[in-house]
């Protein structure tokens, strides 16, 4: 009997690393009329982005003992290695067949407070995106509790996992096991050409902020823009925005492909335990902290 669940935990995804950054859109604009405007389509003004942004992460828990787990990245890992057409599809459509019962578990591990086995096999959900009728099925051939790398706010964590073998298919599926309030994520608003897949550097003194995204190439040029990095505190998290102005030449044709380009900015307080996120939506940034080199 097939047992495919869907939960409230959210739709798994596909085998991914970090969110894709989709900015060609803000090149391709060189060839409209000019004037200022942000990094990417925005729907409001900064300020106000800035502020509903920092609402939002209001509540995090930026003082706990232990910080929060905070994903930028999917919860739930397919299976390496090579897949079959078939299997494949079973996975993104959710054809999984459950085990006939589910390994108890501790309440904790790492530290961590921890959801059951059977729970995180519910967040095996639809794929993100239609694919055709499986003809095949995937059996759990087993379950354990291990552990699996994820993307997080602060680079890459290996965290408690919940791991799923199936039936003809090598390496197994990974679901975080962390359990809230250990995981945090807000209610995030959609905005289509959002930020999402932005990321920054934080340098050894804590404040210096250099953010990265794709866009129009920087300069003064036709062509090209010159940005400006905005950036609201308060005590759980750093709100950003980038303001944009497009240098336009005429009669010139931009070609609509984003190159990578970064802006920099001092925070006036490190940014510490807080959590950086793109006004625009409400996402986390991920942040590669600097290590303050030793004194020779």
């Amino acid at each position: 009997m097939r047992a495919r669940e869907k939960a409230a935990e959210g739709p798994a995804a596909w085998i991914r690393v970090l969110p894709v950054v989709v900015a060609a859109a803000l090149a391709a604009a060189g060839c409209a009329a000019g004037g200022p405007g942000y990094g990417l389509p925005r729907t409001g003004g900064p300020g106000r982005e800035l502020r509903l942004a920092l609402r939002e992460w209001s509540g995090f828990p930026v003082s706990a003992a232990r910080r929060p787990v905070v994903l930028v990245g999917p919860a739930v890992l397919g299976p390496g290695g090579a897949l079959s057409a078939a299997a494949k599809t079973a996975f993104l459509r959710a054809d999984i067949r459950a085990p006939r019962a589910f390994p108890p578990g501790p309440g904790a591990a790492d530290g961590y407070p921890l959801i059951g086995a059977r729970r995180a096999f519910r967040a095996f959900g639809a794929g993100p995106a239609p694919v055709p009728a499986a003809r095949a099925d995937l059996a759990v051939t087993g379950v354990r509790l291990g552990a699996a790398a994820f993307w997080t706010d602060r680079g890459k964590e290996r965290l408690p996992a919940w791991l799923f073998a199936f039936r003809g298919v090598g390496g197994t599926a990974a679901v975080l096991a962390v359990a809230p309030p250990a995981t945090w994520s807000p209610v995030r608003r959609s905005v289509p050409g959002s930020a999402t897949g932005w990321s920054a550097r934080l340098g050894p003194d804590g404040r210096t902020l250099t953010v990265r995204f794709f866009g129009a190439p920087s300069g003064t040029g036709p062509c090209t823009a010159t940005y400006h990095l905005l950036a609201a505190s308060s005590p759980a998290a750093v709100a950003v925005a980038v303001r944009t102005r497009m240098h336009y030449g005429g009669g010139v044709t931009c070609a609509a492909v984003g190159v990578p380009v970064r802006v920099t900015t001092v925070l006036p307080a490190p940014l510490g335990a807080r959590v950086l996120v793109d006004a625009a939506d409400g996402a986390p940034i991920p942040v590669l902290v600097m290590a303050r080199r030793p004194l020779a």
